[in-house]
């Protein structure tokens, strides 16, 4: 059961780009890097609009934002400007749903822009390039399905914060067994680093479970 719950998470921020630390080294790819990072913008991503289905089933358990991070996300991405400096005032929890956020509207250079890297930097162009991967394969609307389920406590979070600018949230997630008959809950961490000010997701150690 323990790794279902781990798959759903290594699901979700595949596709939304990100690396889960279970004992999987990151993947820093370089065909891209060459490009200037200023000339590497987010897109419009456009949602398709035919059948769907919800794979993982209904847990009737729902992701959502509170009023002022809501009024956050729309601040941070509106017109595609994601700028850093909006967070400099916002506590770790309200980056972390905001973050999630990103990643179920499909707004890559939102969540980039959210990341720590410490050494193992990412390159802009590449981060992209594996969006778009991802984009092709699996449908986008599957992501709010799968945070549904992986994050609809993450906003009752508690941050605990430790040394040298470290920290993290620790919230319960659901864990569903694969037939999705039985729901546990169980508490997660997520690793954030503060940066100028701002807390961001750890991007190299993102996720500890229990």
């Amino acid at each position: 059961m323990r790794k279902f719950f781990i798959s759903c998470l290594l699901l979700f921020l595949c596709a939304c780009g990100g690396n889960v630390n279970t004992d999987i080294t990151p993947t820093v790819t370089t065909t891209a890097s060459a490009l200037a990072e200023d000339d590497v913008r987010q897109d419009p991503v456009a949602f398709p609009s035919g059948e769907y289905e919800n794979p993982f089933g209904d847990a009737g358990t729902r992701f959502t934002l509170t009023a002022a991070q809501q009024a956050l996300f729309d601040s941070y991405s509106k017109d595609f400007n994601f700028d850093i400096s909006l967070f400099k005032d916002a506590s770790p929890v309200d980056v972390a749903q905001v973050f999630v956020e990103c990643g179920i509207e499909g707004l890559w250079e939102g969540e980039y822009n959210l990341y720590y890297f410490e050494t193992r930097r990412v390159a802009k162009a590449d981060y992209k390039a594996d969006f778009e991967k991802d984009l092709s394969t699996l449908d986008i609307r599957t992501r709010r399905d799968q945070a549904n389920l992986v994050f609809p406590y993450l906003k009752d979070g508690v941050f605990v914060e430790e040394s040298d600018g470290s920290g993290y949230i620790e919230f319960e997630s659901m864990e569903q067994t694969s037939d999705y008959e039985t729901l546990y809950k169980v508490k997660t961490k997520m690793n954030l680093k503060k940066v100028d000010g701002v807390w961001k997701i750890d991007q190299n150690n993102m996720f500890t479970s229990e």
